[in-house]
């Protein structure tokens, strides 16, 4: 009954062994608690911070790339429709030569005269440009007409290297390329498929 005597004022030796004892081992059990459970849970709240902190910039991260697909879909979906316009407008091959021929015919309802002729293909990463060489001969207007109904024409034609002649006795000389296109792609998916 030490803690009794305690009570009644009288402290021995025994006393004191005792409460050392009881200080000891709570301050044991306050150590090891701390170094066993608290600093692991400290530890574990650290880790589980830092992985809250990277969920948080993944999650941020990926409603950033949400709002930007959005973006991007209907940038693709533009880009399809234009691609698809395009590539409407652009003549198939066997469709060139009556094209080649309307040409001619309207050059001489303008009162022109023009000869086309072929240049070699050129590839172009995956679009194929199909040049022609026209030499037209007339008034400097009626070839500018000429040359506006070429590149305003349903079907897409590129007029480059344009060189017209001075006019003599109410004729001019111009000659120039005239270009169109077809995207090899489709062919390369049509041997693969």
């Amino acid at each position: 009954m030490p803690m009794m005597d305690i009570l009644k004022g009288k402290v021995t030796l025994q006393d004191w062994l005792f409460v050392g004892v009881v200080l000891t081992v709570t301050i044991i059990l306050f150590v090891a608690f701390y170094f066993l459970v608290y600093a692991k849970m400290q530890d574990e709240i650290v880790a589980r911070r830092s992985y809250l902190g990277q969920v948080t910039a993944d999650l941020a991260h990926a409603r950033d790339l949400d709002a930007n697909i959005d973006a991007l879909r209907d940038e693709a979906e533009e880009m399809d429709y234009l691609v698809t316009i395009f590539e409407e407008r652009l003549p198939e091959e066997r469709e060139i030569p009556s094209l080649l021929g309307r040409f001619e015919r309207q050059a001489g309802e303008l009162g022109l005269r023009v000869q086309l002729a072929s240049m070699a293909p050129q590839r172009d990463g995956d679009m194929e440009i199909i040049p022609y060489r026209v030499t037209a001969y007339g008034r400097f207007h009626q070839i500018m007409t000429f040359i506006n109904m070429l590149e305003s024409d349903d079907r897409y034609f590129k007029v480059s290297d344009i060189n017209i002649g001075e006019e003599r006795d109410g004729v001019s000389e111009a000659s120039f390329v005239l270009s169109t296109f077809r995207f090899m792609r489709s062919e390369a998916g049509a041997a693969n498929g």
